[in-house]
Parts: C-alpha cells; structure tokens; sequence
C-alpha cells in the first residue's frame, strides 16, 4: 500500500491531476525527455539519487513540471553558454599567444640581466595622502627602493616587495600588492 499514492514528490501537496515520474516523458528543448531524467539532472548531488523502488511518492504535480521543465531549460542554457565562453576564451589567449609570438625577437638569446647598483630601505610614510582614494588606513609594507640601470643607460627606480620579491614601478603599486597579498597571511 503507498502511502502517498496522489502527493506531489516536489511540492508535496496533494493533486488529482499527477503524472507518474518514472513512466512519464515531456517535451521540453525540441526533445521528449523522461520526467526522472528531468529530475536528475535538476537535483543537488547531496540528494539520493531517484529510485523507482524507495518509499517516496511516485507522482509529480503539472505545476512542478513546469517548474521543473524551466529549470531543466535554464540549467542546460547556462552550461551551453559556459561552453561557449571557454572555447571563445581559449581562442582569444591563442591568439594572445601567437601575437606575443610574432612581436619576440627572432634571436634565441636571453635578453641581458639588468645590474642592481644600489640598495636601501624606503621610507614607511606615504608623501601622498590620498593614496588609493578612500582607504584611509596606510600599509606600512617593507618596500626597497633600488636604482636600477637600464638597458638604455638610464638610471630608474623600482621597488621590490621584501616578502615575494616582486618589482613594481612605484611604491604606491608595491604598498598595494603588499596590502593585499601579504597582510592576509599575518
């Protein structure tokens, strides 16, 4: 004897209009496509997954098919346009590719190391008080300032993080990168 033999399994309200989800089909996306396929794909993974033979009702409710129906069509519109937006990904960083390709230098030498000349601390203040607009609270990263001469002969500065290393062409750029890269592991 079933227990929910005219309930809805999901909406649980009773209906005397119900079509069986194991033996029923819809048409929905140009295709007809059985209402437990329907649900499966619809259903979170932490659910079981549908049995013909557990206790549950066998029944769903015209209303939550076509509930369920939108879901299934929006569920499968969202993964086609994810597909499409991966391969039109991949194709624009090909093409990155082969353009950063094509503007290297023919040679297969290694471009010429830069010498370091000077070394010191910079100062922690920051000169411009409007650093970063609203933020109000400066970080005080540890940034060394070196000059650094360049492959055209011209002295430069850049600053380096004290904690990755990474060169930024001002301190304000390396304060920010240190903020937020760095803080979060204190």
């Amino acid at each position: 004897m079933d227990i929910f033999e005219s309930f809805c399994r999901t909406c649980g309200n009773e209906c005397m209009e119900s079509l069986n989800i194991f033996d029923e089909s819809t048409r929905t996306m140009d295709k007809l496509v059985r209402i437990s396929d329907l649900m499966a794909s619809c259903l979170p993974p932490s659910l079981p997954p549908l049995d013909p033979a557990d206790d549950y009702p066998k029944q769903i409710c015209r209303i939550c098919l076509k509930k369920l129906t939108l879901a299934y069509e929006f569920h499968h519109q969202w993964l086609r346009a994810h597909s499409e937006f991966n391969v039109a990904l991949k194709f624009e960083q090909r093409r990155k590719r082969s353009i950063a390709n094509k503007t290297k230098p023919s040679k297969t030498e290694e471009p010429p190391q830069i010498p370091t000349e000077l070394v010191e601390e910079a100062s922690p203040e920051v000169t411009d008080a409007d650093w970063m607009g609203s933020l109000t609270e400066v970080a005080t990263a540890p940034v060394q300032e070196q000059q650094v001469k360049s492959t055209s002969g011209f002295d430069r500065l850049s600053f380096k993080c004290s904690v990755c290393s990474e060169r930024f062409h001002t301190e304000k750029a390396c304060r920010f990168h240190y903020k937020f890269s760095h803080k979060a592991q204190e």
